[in-house]
């Protein structure tokens, strides 16, 4: 039998034992959110590395590669356009892309996204909610986002409905700008009356309110609140444009020049940023109707329509990742910055983040899940197509 076994020199020649090359590891293009804080001031560029390094830690058979670009229109639902081309089958394709889901709907109509299994219990109620469409999930949630008051002001737990709301913070310093926000845009204006429409009708489906004629209480009342920005007659840099670019409504609020600030939970670390000696702002759902019952926008993790096969099994991998309690801490405490960044202050949608440090010690996240409990999602229908019709109407009643 021994005339049976060659030298392994000889082996070699001949390739009996050569190993087979390694295979290379599967591409998965990931195109995440560009609209969070940069904690790290270089472009994501860490956040990047750190969830790539840590994801391919656990999937070596996975090349990743996850990009943040605010050059990306990922509103844009155009034929041709942005997210046409991410969901397509181009050169600039992605296989996994993190949207809204106020425009969903558009995503699943147009087929460009595939369904995805959804473990129940995992993601916050309101967001399971936001990412179903006809009993069917299309995306994995990510983030909760809802418009909310700061102010230093010990009695804004009191403001039940925006008239408390314009009264607690003109008492807070009266002669100074009650409330800074910026409501400027065919999004922002149209989901800041949803929110007043939500506070007024505590049972209704937001859907409700993407038809017109506006409904006249909770517009009475959100306009009460949008006019308490006119320190003027009839200048209002809340509603024409000036807090609309930059951080300019937070930094009004962080020098004192207004008693509160609206906006969503992350603009924090912006104020927090102009302010850096400000102490930690009390925050309550912001009330725009005659009542308060939040809402909250939702961002979610949708697939590419053409990933199928191992594609769809890797897109599964890196989904099951971005919902780990762990990961969504390292976005939302900044942990890809350097040690003692303020955090991000994004709201999270997986549910046990909340039970887990650091958020379950940290006094801001322990004051948000306190009034996400009971949230209702922003339709994740109709509301693209009839922003600008709100608009339009909202600006001729509000002016």
């Amino acid at each position: 039998m021994q005339w049976r076994v060659l030298p392994c020199a000889l082996a070699l020649s001949l390739g009996a034992c050569s190993e087979p090359a390694p295979e290379e590891p599967r591409p998965l293009k990931v195109v995440l959110f560009p609209y969070i804080p940069d904690a790290a001031g270089d472009g994501f560029a860490s956040l990047e590395q750190r969830l790539e390094a840590d994801f391919e830690r656990e999937h070596s058979d996975i090349d990743v590669d996850i990009v943040f670009d605010a050059n990306l229109d990922l509103y844009d639902l155009d034929e041709g356009g942005t997210l046409n081309q991410l969901l397509g089958q181009g050169p600039g394709a992605a296989q996994v892309v993190e949207i809204d889901t106020l425009i969903l709907g558009d995503l699943v109509t147009k087929g460009w996204v595939r369904p995805v299994a959804l473990e129940s219990g995992v993601a916050h109620p309101a967001a399971e909610e936001a990412v179903s469409i006809s009993g069917q999930s299309y995306g994995v949630p990510t983030y909760l986002c809802s418009y909310v008051v700061y102010s230093n002001s010990p009695d804004l737990p009191s403001a039940t409905d925006g008239a408390s709301l314009v009264q607690v913070l003109t008492d807070v310093a009266p002669g100074v700008r009650p409330l800074s926000v910026n409501y400027n845009g065919s999004w922002t204006l149209p989901s800041s009356y949803l929110d007043a429409w939500a506070d007024t009708n505590p049972t209704g489906a937001l859907s409700q309110a993407l038809s017109l004629p506006l409904d006249g209480t909770a517009l009475d009342a959100f306009e009460d609140v949008v006019r308490s920005c006119e320190l003027e007659a009839g200048v209002n840099p809340c509603l024409d444009g000036t807090y609309a670019d930059n951080a300019l409504a937070e930094e009004a609020f962080a020098t004192g020049q207004a008693n509160g600030f609206m906006g969503y939970t992350e603009r924090l670390f912006f104020i927090r940023k102009a302010n850096p000696g400000m102490a930690l702002p009390e925050v309550i759902s912001v009330p725009l109707g005659t009542g308060s019952a939040p809402a909250v926008f939702v961002d979610a993790l949708v697939v590419n329509a053409q990933c199928t096969g191992t594609c769809a099994e890797d897109a599964r991998a890196f989904t099951d990742f971005m919902k780990d309690p762990a990961v969504r801490s390292l976005i939302a405490f900044s942990g890809d910055a350097p040690q003692g960044t303020t955090p991000r202050y994004l709201l999270q949608a997986t549910q046990a983040f909340y039970q887990q440090e650091p958020a379950r010690s940290d006094p801001m996240y322990q004051q948000y899940e306190q009034f996400l409990r009971g949230v209702r999602p922003y339709p994740n229908q109709g509301f693209p197509e009839n922003r600008r019709a709100l608009q339009a109407a909202l600006m001729d009643a509000l002016q």
